[in-house]
């Protein structure tokens, strides 16, 4: 079993650099360009599922792997992007100035309207957990966001719910997860190889 977490390519929100969120937005040229880009790189695998999130972002970034493959996306909402609130659309340094907030404040209420960490990591893991079982002898494409791949991890590594993975997942990088005979272990985090401007 062969999982892969593709995070969106670049969208308008990444471009004008503010908080998205479920802020439902287009990807860029770029992130056409990426997505394409991703798609070439995942054509030669025997995908046989490709799943987004019902986030345009990230449903655009999976039709371009899909179409390699003749395969129809399938949405699941519980893939989103974490729901900053009164946050999304506003710049990171604007926000933390108004809220008076550090990188270890998210999902700690203090933005009104933010979504939490722990229901975050349930409703991922929940959703994680059952595209993994479902895909035990085959290969899937998820596409999704990086806060959802960041959770993602943290589910897998059975990280305590205040922390997650302090690592970049860069747009259009892939997080492949596959079945040992130990279980699931995660063999790639951040891969961008296939991207180039």
């Amino acid at each position: 079993m062969t999982v892969v977490f593709v995070r969106h390519g670049e969208s308008e929100g990444n471009a004008r650099g503010v908080i998205t969120g479920s802020l439902d937005l287009d990807l860029t040229d770029r992130g056409r360009l990426q997505a394409q880009q991703v798609g070439v790189r995942l054509a030669p695998e025997p995908v046989v599922s490709v799943y987004s999130s019902r986030l345009r972002r990230a449903s655009q970034t999976a039709l371009a792997i899909a179409r390699h493959h003749d395969l129809d996306v399938e949405e699941i909402v519980e893939l989103n992007e974490y729901e900053y609130g009164e946050a999304e659309g506003l710049a990171w340094t604007d926000i933390a100035k108004k809220y008076d907030l550090t990188a270890v404040d998210w999902g700690r209420g203090a933005v009104p309207g933010e979504e939490g960490h722990r229901q975050f990591r349930s409703r991922v893991a929940q959703a994680v957990d059952e595209l993994l079982e479902r895909h035990r002898d085959d290969f899937a494409v998820v596409a999704c966001h990086g806060g959802t791949i960041i959770q993602t991890l943290a589910h897998l590594f059975a990280l305590p719910i205040d922390v997650s993975p302090r690592t970049r997942i860069a747009n259009c990088s892939l997080t492949v997860i596959e079945h040992r005979v130990r279980g699931c272990e995660v063999t790639a985090v951040n891969d961008c190889c296939h991207l180039r401007d």
